[in-house]
Parts: structure tokens; C-alpha cells; sequence
């Protein structure tokens, strides 16, 4: 933080004090026999208002578990909400095969496709649309490998409402009952009652 500001403080003593206050939380883990490999992939639209530059998250399950999880910012910047959530849905699914990848080569192949789940419908029509349309021409060639993946039967993209979007949990401020059903649905645990 070469020039920081009293906004960038103000943002720091926040994550501060939500650690302070989440101290006593963590994920608990349990035995599963489901071992079937489920993401859900997000992105918030210009929330950066030094460069608008769009932050993407996924969170991936097997079974009820969390297993593996990213929030980084994009290295672009996006003209839409569609844009946004598709690129963070690119970034997803190439972690994506790389786990089914990884679990293949552990025994645990996945043999049906993995269920990316994402909270915009216009993103997820862009995929299965093959044709170009002119306000999705200027999207990157490369973002485009979502679509050979979902032809190819390796990932589904699935919608999920807003509500039930637990990548949310890992940027965005959230309302004590969205951030305690997002809690619910990781498997995120008081420590202290465990």
C-alpha cells in the first residue's frame, strides 16, 4: 500500500474487527461418503472504486465439505454484471478440472460432470449460446474454454439464488442472517461448542 488513505484505514480496522470477532468460529470437518465435487463461483461487479476492477470467488464442496476456496481480485477490467460472473466462472472451472484432475490421479474419479454454481442467468445463458452476440464479442477467447468444458460434459453450469450463494461469504458484507445461513451451508462452526 504505497499511498494509503483514511479510506484504506478504515477498511483495515473493519477486517480487523471482524476477525476479533469471528475468533471463535472455524470449519468443522466430518467423515463423509459423498465425495461428489460441487463449486460455486461469484464475482462483484466494480466494488473497487479505485480502479473498478471486479473481485471473483469460488468455494468448492465434496460432498458437505469445503475443500478448497479463492478470493482474488480480476486482472480486468469488466463492461457487465454478465462479463463479470462469466469470467469468474472461467477462472472456476479451469480450478475446476484441475481438481478433477488431481482427485483422478487419487482414485476418486468423478464420473459425472462437476456443478459449477452461479448466481447470474444471463452468464450461464452465454455459455450454452454459442453465437456471438455484439455485446459479448469483446470477451477474451480464452474465458470461452467454459463452453468446450459444459460441451465436453466435465462441468454444468447451475443456477443458484443469492440467498443460497456461499462464495458471497468470502468478500462481500453480508446481513447477520445471509452470513449465518452462508455459515450453515460450509459447515462453519463455533469452536468453543465443538
Amino acid at each position: 500500500m504505497e499511498e494509503s488513505s483514511y479510506s484504506h484505514c478504515k477498511v483495515l480496522k473493519r477486517i480487523l474487527r471482524y476477525i476479533r470477532g469471528t475468533i471463535s468460529l472455524g470449519l468443522y470437518y466430518t467423515k463423509s461418503g459423498n465425495y461428489q465435487l460441487v463449486g460455486y463461483s461469484d464475482s462483484d461487479w466494480c466494488r473497487d472504486v479505485d480502479d473498478r476492477k471486479n473481485t471473483f470467488r469460488y468455494v468448492f464442496f465434496m460432498g458437505h465439505i469445503t475443500f478448497t476456496w479463492l478470493s482474488k481480485k480480476q486482472s480486468i477490467v469488466t463492461l457487465s454484471t454478465c462479463e463479470a460472473e462469466y469470467v469468474a466462472a472461467s477462472w472456476c472451472i479451469c480450478h475446476a478440472v484441475w481438481l478433477r484432475n488431481l482427485l483422478s490421479k487419487l482414485e476418486m474419479k468423478q464420473e459425472e460432470g462437476t456443478i459449477i454454481r452461479v448466481d447470474n442467468k444471463s452468464a450461464i445463458e452465454l455459455v450454452k449460446n454459442p453465437v456471438n452476440h455484439e455485446r459479448s464479442k469483446h470477451i477474451d477467447v480464452h474465458f470461452h474454454f467454459i463452453r468446450e468444458q459444459v460441451k465436453e460434459g466435465n462441468v454444468e453450469l447451475v443456477h443458484v439464488g443469492s440467498r443460497d450463494q456461499v462464495a458471497y461469504l468470502f468478500t462481500k458484507p453480508l446481513p447477520t442472517v445471509l452470513f449465518n445461513n452462508c455459515k450453515k451451508l460450509i459447515g462453519m462452526e463455533d469452536k468453543r461448542n465443538i
